[in-house]
C-alpha cells in the first residue's frame, strides 16, 4: 500500500513538468510585437509590395536618442537595433525601447560577396572570386593583357601570351581576356592566336560615351580550334572593343562549345557591366 501513493505522485510530477514546458511550434518562430512594428514601418517607408517577404535577421538592445535615432546626436536612453532583410538587402533600423518610434538608418547588400575587384592598367572591374587571374604585365607602350578563367592553369615563366592562349583553347577552357593597346598600334593581333578565322560574324556598334569612351563595338562570331588530339572544335567568341583618344580596350570572351554556358555567360556580362575607366 505505501508504494501506490508514491507511484501516483511521481506520475503527477511528470505531468505537471510536461504541462509547464512551452511549445516551440506555437511561439518559437513568431515575430515579436517590436519586430512586427519594424516590418510594418519598413514596408510603409519604402513602399514595398505587401507580398514581399521581409525577414527579421536580428534584434539587440542599443543606446538611442529619441530625437535622432540614427545617432547623429549623443544617445540618452536605451533603445533597439533591428536588422531586416528583404529582396537581398539588409536594412538596419533604430528604435526606442517600445518601438513606438523607428528610423531606417542604413542599408547594405545582404548577398554573400561572390566577386572580387580587379584594378588594371587604367580600369577596374569585378570578376568571380573563384576565377584565376593571369596578368602578363605592363609594356613600355602602356599595353597590357590580363586573362580571367574559371579553371586554374599553371603558366610557365617562359611561356608567351600566344602559347598560353593556345593552351587554353586546345584544352577547351573558358576564358575572358582584357587587352589594352595604344591607338597608334597597328597590329591588332596581340590578344588572338595566329590563324584564327572569324565565321558568322555579327558586328554591332555600342553607345558607350556615357562611360568615357569615344566609340565601342561588339563582335560575335564562331571559330574552329584544334584540340590537343588534332580534332577541330567549334567555339563561340564575343568581343567588345572600347576606344578612347589614347587607348583601345578589348574584352574578349571565349566559350569552347556550341552550347552557351549560362553561368559563365552571366559572369562575363557582370564583368563587362562593371568595367570602368579610372579617371
Amino acid at each position: 500500500m505505501p508504494k501506490i501513493p508514491f507511484f501516483i505522485a511521481a506520475i503527477a510530477i511528470v505531468l505537471v513538468s510536461c504541462q509547464q514546458k512551452p511549445s516551440n511550434s506555437s511561439t518559437g518562430n513568431r515575430p515579436s510585437a517590436t519586430v512586427n512594428k519594424a516590418i510594418s514601418y519598413l514596408r510603409s517607408e519604402l513602399n514595398l509590395a505587401v507580398d514581399l517577404e521581409i525577414v527579421a535577421e536580428s534584434q539587440k538592445t542599443n543606446t538611442a536618442n529619441i530625437n535622432d535615432l540614427c545617432q547623429a546626436m549623443p544617445p540618452t536612453e536605451e533603445g533597439l537595433e533591428i536588422a531586416l532583410v528583404a529582396a537581398g538587402q539588409r536594412y538596419i533600423l533604430q528604435a526606442n525601447s517600445d518601438a513606438s518610434k523607428i528610423e531606417l538608418c542604413r542599408s547594405e547588400d545582404a548577398q554573400p560577396q561572390t566577386t572580387t575587384k580587379y584594378i588594371g592598367a587604367g580600369y577596374l572591374l569585378r570578376y568571380p572570386s573563384e576565377w584565376q587571374v593571369t596578368d602578363f604585365g605592363l609594356e613600355p607602350t602602356g599595353a597590357s593583357t590580363v586573362i580571367f578563367s574559371p579553371t586554374r592553369i599553371n603558366i610557365a615563366t617562359e611561356q608567351s601570351l600566344e602559347q598560353f592562349l593556345q593552351e587554353l583553347q586546345q584544352s577547351q577552357q573558358v576564358y575572358t581576356l582584357i587587352a589594352k593597346r595604344a591607338v597608334t598600334t597597328q597590329a591588332d593581333n596581340g590578344d588572338r592566336i595566329s590563324g584564327e578565322v572569324s565565321n558568322n560574324l555579327i558586328t554591332t556598334p555600342l553607345d558607350v560615351q556615357s562611360k568615357g569612351f569615344t566609340s565601342g563595338t561588339k563582335r560575335k562570331f564562331t571559330t574552329n580550334i584544334k584540340n590537343k588530339s588534332g580534332e577541330e572544335n567549334l567555339a563561340n567568341v564575343e568581343e567588345l572593343t572600347f576606344t578612347t583618344e589614347q587607348f583601345i580596350y578589348t574584352i574578349r570572351h571565349y566559350q569552347p562549345s556550341p552550347q552557351q554556358d549560362i553561368a559563365t555567360a552571366e559572369a562575363f556580362k557582370q564583368l563587362v557591366d562593371s568595367f570602368t575607366l579610372i579617371p
